[in-house]
């Protein structure tokens, strides 16, 4: 692939994800020219491409693969067709980026990974949460030591009751292992990792209190463990909001980001005392309405996103490049290899 020329992207898959993220940052990207799309759903595949002016549409992707000199093709399908669609798309000679979970096995990952290796393409997960700019922010923070040693995280992932993946009894997330939790998991997971690295699971609980008979589990806690600390993921169905919180604990300081709203506090005093605490409360109060207000504007401006411009992009130069991807094969596996260990233990 020449340098000089865009990069031609193609998608499979036109639901929300696609039309959410994934063309919108194509659109935003200047070296990358989105040439084609593909849905089973004709419908779909031709709305997607006439309202995002997108030459061509498909609705096999071996139509798609044969007749377009596509460089890079994003999955964006249910993870039941992640691994036989990379793998097809690999073997027509296109870099894949690929949404999570990456399979919905161990032994598929390394179909995928192995598919990539024998072509010579690049095989990239879309794992989004870690590259949020926020998120970004934080791990910096902590890499220079900023809040003290390490101690552990927390994420909290819930959807509201009447999302309609929990309320619509077809859906195709309640076919995953895990149902639901099969398509969240991923998140909650691969944010853990960004910080604590190398996760093994200690202790899974799952509970039912809902009433919607096509949900065997809709409560989940998961404790994991690793060098670096402890990790504890609380993801709920039955909460009254969607909602994303990650919490960061260290010697000297914590911080929480709450995704909703894109606000990150840090919490901690150099001293003890009710002055220390006052001046730490009043210094929160301060910065949590300049975050709130600077987040509202960045929305207004249309330049807030939940990282899937930064692995998009950072995939694209990969390519370009010869680097290693933002998230990398790899990676997806492992978020794999703990997704089935806690859905075999729930």
């Amino acid at each position: 692939m020449r340098a000089s020329k865009p990069v031609r992207v193609g998608i499979i898959g036109c639901g929300y994800v696609s039309e959410w993220a994934h063309i919108p940052a194509l659109k935003r990207i200047n070296n990358a020219e989105l040439t084609a799309v593909c849905d089973v759903s004709e419908e779909l595949a031709r709305g997607v491409a006439q309202r995002f002016h997108i030459p061509r549409y498909y609705t096999e992707p071996s139509k798609m693969l044969e007749n377009e000199p596509l460089d890079i093709v994003h999955i964006c399908t249910p993870p039941k067709t992640h691994a036989s669609l990379s793998i097809q798309a690999m073997g027509a000679g296109c870099h894949v980026l690929v949404e999570k979970p990456m399979a919905l096995s161990v032994k598929d990952a390394d179909m995928m990974i192995r598919a990539s290796k024998d072509v010579g393409v690049t095989l990239g997960v879309v794992h989004n949460m870690p590259l949020h700019p926020i998120v970004t922010r934080a791990r910096a923070m902590v890499a220079e030591g900023g809040i003290g040693e390490l101690t552990g995280v927390d994420v909290q992932y819930s959807l509201h009751q009447r999302e309609r993946e929990v309320t619509d009894r077809d859906h195709w997330c309640h076919e995953l292992p895990g149902g639901i939790f099969g398509n969240k998991l991923p998140h909650p997971i691969s944010l853990a990792r960004a910080f604590l690295g190398n996760l093994e699971t200690v202790a899974v609980y799952a509970a039912k209190i809902g009433d919607y008979d096509w949900i065997a589990t809709d409560e989940l806690r998961v404790i994991l463990k690793s060098e670096k600390g402890l990790g504890m993921i609380t993801s709920s169905l039955n909460w009254p909001i969607d909602m994303a919180m990650l919490d960061i604990f260290g010697t000297k300081k914590n911080i929480h980001i709450y995704f909703n709203n894109a606000v990150m506090n840090t919490y901690g005093s150099t001293r003890y005392g009710r002055l220390s605490r006052g001046l730490e409360n009043v210094r929160q109060s301060s910065h949590t309405l300049t975050s709130t207000a600077s987040t509202a504007l960045s929305i207004a401006l249309g330049r807030h996103h939940y990282g899937h411009y930064a692995v998009i992009r950072g995939f694209i130069e990969c390519v370009r490049d010869g680097t290693e991807p933002p998230v990398t094969a790899e990676d997806g596996r492992d978020v794999v290899r703990l997704y089935e260990d806690i859905v075999y233990q729930m």
